[in-house]
């Protein structure tokens, strides 16, 4: 079977050099340019976005659609998966300070070169991984008297590179002072798909992308009923638990409203007319997440998720002026959030992570494997976590780990993550907190070449139907304005195409996500796994939520 896999993925590799390029970008030109993973105009402006929903991110989800959605997987494959590392935290050595790396930049184009290491670096390709063990081996599950009285806030920051907001300290002094006052971890996710979609599915389900098998930021449905979320999990724990999801971006609110058990309370905030960067649309999902802690009777479980850095990365690169303003706008809206939970009376657990990183050039943004796009962190708030510290072994994947302890419930099935509350041992005390975050971020590196070649290719696939679902979404959209407009013979016409777009577009769609399959297979993803499937309790009653768009 690997001696099968290697043979396609050199024939993919042949392949992509000479046609690849062309088909991204005439899938690109016929999506909107200088947006986010997709059409950010178009993030978040439908009101109602059903969890059955086929797929789904920033262009309004298709109603018909002949997609088939992916087979998900669970274990990592050996061709280009990471072997099954064991991670013990008790014996990772203080963090000496380190000079930075001068590691090339990661060009913007489809294929990026494989730059070999710069003299005295190594290799990276697992480090990920490296840390991890099974769920199994360190089952520590809290004894939590009553969890309707715990209270667990998760801010997602998307596409947020740690190192541009240690760059502007007297700025950016939420985020400073949060730091300062919780445990800190840099985690580098080479080896993982850099793709929005992909990454906060590992966070909310504990499970990476070559077990889920979502490469791409089109939303299946049936992912989730293989990998429950944190609020399938939570809900299937104790009913009583109070979950709530705020986001403006509809696949965050369609992810927490799939699988099993939804969660119960799921808002979507639609992008404000005329916010072309997202600034007002992100403070007022930072409202909502106020007005929801300040409630009297706060959700026990709450996500929130911000959109503006990473559309700002899009738009203006990562090393730009306008990422970092992003930057500071987010800071603020933090400082918002924390002020609400440090007034709020109740003991929160506050998680703030980032989904990947930026490259710092205008360009595709986020997708391969350059330390820019691979760097992540975590930064944990409460009980249980030392103030100013910074933690070795932390993972975004441990995210949903974390919060099921925290609650008592036992762990998620599958995850190669572990509650971060087990990880102590691997906790410094730096002298220098933010130079030695700025030491761990410079310490990320490439992948091995084999990796590199196999995520960039299966990158590159992936794009082909996600794009097309953005062109088309798109055009219908603006044929459909024509028929509104009731102008005789072109509004009949513009329906009439408006089907054949339809369609053919489907079917364009479900033949480029069948080879974006293939080749996920071909680079390290079983697509055949069944993944852990919940079984509903006995006499339990599966919950039916209503979306709230603010």
């Amino acid at each position: 079977m690997t001696t099968i896999k290697q043979v396609c993925l050199g024939v993919a590799v042949a392949g992509v050099v000479a046609g690849a390029g062309s088909a991204v970008a005439t899938a690109v030109a016929s999506a909107d340019t200088g947006s986010s993973d997709s059409q950010s105009a178009s993030r978040g402006t439908s009101a109602s976005s059903s969890a059955s929903t086929a797929r789904s991110r920033k262009p309004a989800a298709k109603g018909g659609s002949a997609v088939t959605g992916p087979k998900r997987t669970q274990a990592p494959t050996a061709s280009v998966a990471a072997p099954t590392a064991k991670r013990t935290a008790a014996t990772i050595a203080p963090l000496k300070v380190a000079a930075a790396l001068a590691l090339p930049k990661l060009p913007a184009l489809p294929l990026p070169p494989l730059p070999a290491p710069p003299a005295g670096a190594k290799s990276t390709a697992y480090s990920y991984r490296d840390r991890n063990i099974s769920a199994s081996a360190v089952v520590v599950t809290n004894n939590v008297a009553d969890p309707t009285n715990t209270h667990v806030l998760v801010i997602g920051v998307d596409g947020t590179n740690m190192r541009r907001i240690l760059a502007q300290p007297d700025l950016n002094v939420n985020f400073v002072s949060l730091m300062n006052a919780s445990t800190t971890g840099i985690a580098s996710i080479v080896g993982h798909t850099t793709i929005s979609n992909p990454s906060w599915t590992a966070i909310l389900t504990g499970a990476w992308d070559n077990q889920t098998g979502v490469i791409n930021n089109l939303f299946t449905a049936d992912t989730y009923m293989k990998w429950p979320t944190v609020f399938n999990q939570l809900e299937a724990y104790n009913s009583e638990i109070d979950t709530m999801a705020i986001a403006d971006w509809s696949v965050i609110t369609d992810i927490a409203k799939a699988g099993l058990y939804p969660v119960d309370t799921p808002v979507l905030v639609p992008q404000v007319p005329g916010d072309s960067n997202w600034s007002l649309t992100d403070a007022e999902v930072t409202a909502q997440t106020v007005a929801a802690i300040q409630s009297g009777e706060p959700p026990n479980f709450l996500f929130s998720y911000l959109v503006q850095v990473d559309e700002a990365g899009h738009q203006f690169g990562g090393g730009s002026q306008q990422y970092a303003d992003a930057i500071h706008r987010t800071d603020e809206n933090l400082g918002a959030i924390m002020d609400a939970v440090n007034n709020s009376g109740e003991n929160w657990t506050v998680i703030v992570v980032t989904d990947h990183g930026h490259q710092p050039q205008l360009g595709f943004g986020h997708g391969f494997q350059s330390p820019d796009e691979t760097s992540t962190w975590v930064i944990a708030n409460g009980a249980g976590f030392t103030a100013g510290q910074m933690n070795l072994a932390y993972s975004i994947v441990d995210v949903t780990p974390t919060v099921l302890d925290l609650f008592g419930a036992p762990p998620p099935p599958g995850s190669n993550g572990v509650s971060l509350t087990t990880l102590g041992s691997s906790s410094v005390t730096p002298n220098d907190l933010q130079q030695a975050l700025k030491d761990a971020i410079a310490r990320n590196g490439w992948p091995d070449i084999q990796t590199n070649v196999a995520l960039s290719v299966r990158t590159i696939f992936a794009s082909i139907p996600y794009f097309l679902d953005g062109g088309i979404t798109s055009l219908t959209a603006t044929l459909q304005g024509i028929v509104d407009q009731n102008v005789f013979l072109i509004s009949q016409l513009a329906a009439v195409s408006q089907v054949v777009v339809q369609v053919l577009g489907n079917v364009s769609i479900a033949a480029t996500s069948a080879l974006a399959e293939l080749v996920a297979w071909m680079t390290g993803v079983d697509i055949f796994a069944k993944g852990y499937p919940q079984d509903p309790p006995a006499g339990a009653t599966q919950n039916e939520p209503s979306v709230l768009v603010a």
